[in-house]
């Protein structure tokens, strides 16, 4: 095996700088320039993040100590290449994540988080490679167990090949059994199992704020971290998210809280800080707020829509699902509506409004009628140009005392208008009815 060893260094102070507005200068006008956040416990922290994205990567994914996770990556280096390529996956993705950090990898996870935390930028994929990768590290990047490092140094011993040079069994006598065991996982002479990393089966996030906020705007910056966060739990368990909850934080009165539900599962940040930013404009704020808190449980699983090899992108880049939930968001959750094919042949009843469909209709399932349908027909008063087609008969509802019996066509105008009219069945007259007209 080989183990990608991730060390993060300044891990607390990242996860609280991560969630503060970029530099502004402060103002009476720009109050929230000065807005700093601390999350809080009870919530997803950041290591727990970040073993959560990790799994995008590795299905083996094992948290060390407090600011440091491991994950196998040999059986996934036929997926993303070769390790010089992945390393840089990992970087990118952390950078974007906020997170400073220093990457190792070694045959043995131990030995990985050695050589990251001492800052040596090295893949070691070689066991006989190993003890000379490590010979130089300092004890004091070793991780050694608990006063070790400080009892060795009174003695002398500084680095790891020092201390590779003492007899095991000394060791043993002097600092107990946990010391050479350590050796015995850092170099791969024993086994080191490990308890794998297992998310929550919901998604939890909480900020405070260190000043009362009195606008909107000043809520949207941490905002979108907490759904980016959200977002990159959810791609690590191929889960979306189809309700959730915002509470804003008041100091005397309970929280306003704002529930988010979508028609389908969604996992894309974009989309869901932009229903948010919407719910959160149309919330008339009862007092400041002092903290910002999300809660996520309604996780089903998540099939990614398929894609169109030669599809043309909509003009502002936005899909139908994203439409669809911006009108909702806008305009409330039982107001939008959508015509769908009803079975019966009568023009007039052909069609229904149902809610909003969580997909698309196929543009063939739409029978072909004029985009505007006259309700009740009306007699023809124009020129007809020519027939350009029918007759198309339509006989339907004897059973319900609403029967016709019609012939329609698709006649054109001196204008050039196209429109949809009918005669009865069978008659040769001109006494023609307008039913709609095609767009």
């Amino acid at each position: 095996m080989l183990w990608a060893g991730i060390v993060l260094p300044h891990l607390a102070l990242d996860g609280a700088l991560r969630h503060q507005l970029p530099p502004a200068p402060l103002s009476a006008d720009n109050p929230a320039a000065s807005l700093s956040t601390q999350p809080t416990g009870g919530s997803v922290g950041p290591l727990e993040l970040i073993a959560a994205w990790a799994y995008r990567y590795s299905s083996l994914v094992s948290l060390e100590d407090q600011d440091a996770l491991v994950l196998e990556v040999e059986a996934s280096l036929g997926l993303f290449g070769p390790w010089p390529r992945f390393r840089e996956s990992l970087t990118r993705d952390l950078r974007a994540l906020g997170f400073r950090h220093r990457i190792a990898l070694a045959p043995t996870p131990l030995a990985a988080c050695v050589l990251a935390g001492a800052g040596r930028n090295v893949a070691i994929t070689r066991d006989s490679a190993l003890a000379s990768a490590l010979s130089s590290v300092p004890l004091s990047a070793a991780r050694l167990p608990v006063g070790s490092c400080e009892s060795l140094a009174k003695m002398g011993v500084h680095t790891l090949r020092q201390l590779l040079a003492l007899p095991r069994a000394g060791l043993r006598r002097r600092f107990g059994p946990a010391l050479p065991h350590h050796l015995a996982r850092l170099y791969g002479e024993c086994p080191d199992p490990r308890q794998c990393y297992q998310p929550p089966d919901f998604f939890a996030a909480r900020l405070e704020f260190n000043h009362e906020l009195v606008h909107h705007t000043a809520l949207l910056f941490p905002l979108r971290r907490m759904i980016e966060d959200l977002s990159t739990w959810l791609s690590r368990r191929e889960e979306g998210v189809q309700r959730f909850e915002l509470q804003l934080e008041h100091a005397n009165r309970p929280a306003t809280t704002l529930t988010i539900g979508l028609l389908a599962p969604a996992r894309d940040a974009a989309q869901l800080f932009e229903l948010c930013r919407v719910k959160l404009e149309q919330t008339m704020l009862c007092a400041p707020v002092q903290g910002l808190s999300l809660l996520a449980r309604d996780l089903p699983p998540f099939n990614p829509a398929p894609g169109d090899l030669f599809a043309r992108a909509c003009g502002d880049g936005s899909s139908w699902e994203i439409l669809r939930e911006r009108l909702r968001a806008r305009l409330g959750e039982d107001v939008l509506f959508q015509l769908q094919p009803h079975a019966d042949a009568r023009p007039e009843r052909s069609l229904r409004a149902v809610p909003v469909l969580t997909r698309e209709p196929a543009s063939g399932a739409m029978p072909r009628r004029p985009t505007w349908l006259l309700a009740p027909p009306v007699p023809w008063r124009g020129t007809v140009k020519g027939i350009l087609a029918g007759p198309e008969r339509i006989e339907s509802g004897w059973w319900d005392e609403g029967d016709i019996r019609r012939d329609y066509y698709v006649i054109e105008t001196p204008q050039g208008q196209r429109a949809w009219v009918f005669r009865q069945a069978g008659s040769t007259a001109d006494h023609w009815m307008l039913h709609g007209w095609f767009a």
